[in-house]
């Protein structure tokens, strides 16, 4: 029970929510792959909850984008250039 709570601290995505979903298709690296299904088994480990690797991507994608500082900043000046 203690690694739960160990790996629930140190994993940035949080638990997934209720999802409303669109198909895309993308082409991955072995070693990805690889790291991705890592992530999964983590992700199993820390929420108790076994969700299938395509249905994570998409929220460690996301979670990417939100916290990149570069584009947050081009999005701002683009907001205000609208302006």
């Amino acid at each position: 029970m203690l690694e739960m709570v160990v790996d629930m601290a140190t994993l940035k995505l949080g638990k997934l929510p209720d999802r409303k979903t669109v198909k895309m298709t993308f082409i991955a690296s072995v070693q990805l792959k690889n790291l991705l299904e890592k992530y999964a088994t983590s992700y199993e480990k820390s929420y108790g909850v076994r969700e299938k690797v395509e249905h994570i991507i998409p929220y460690i994608l996301e979670t990417f984008i939100e916290n990149d500082r570069g584009f947050k900043k081009s999005r701002q000046v683009e907001a205000t250039e609208r302006n």
